[in-house]
């Protein structure tokens, strides 16, 4: 199985069956934190992005404040 790192993700063409499941499971660890409304480290030491090209504030505020929840 391969990284990750430096792959663009905008297909699910090319990916490797556990992949998928590593995917899932990272979501499930992120919906966990979300539902016990705590912070996380988990993505401490990330440089995170909000690029949204239409006028959304409650979706714009809603991904921000996600990222400052997991670190």
């Amino acid at each position: 199985m391969s990284s990750f790192a430096g792959r663009d993700i905008l297909s699910l063409k090319g990916f490797e069956r556990a992949e998928y499941f590593r995917v899932f499971e990272t979501a499930d660890r992120l919906a966990q934190i979300a539902r016990d409304r705590r912070s996380s480290d988990l993505l401490a030491g990330k440089i995170l992005v909000t690029a949204f090209y239409q006028p959304s504030t409650r979706t714009r505020l809603a991904h921000e404040s996600a990222m400052l929840r997991l670190g």
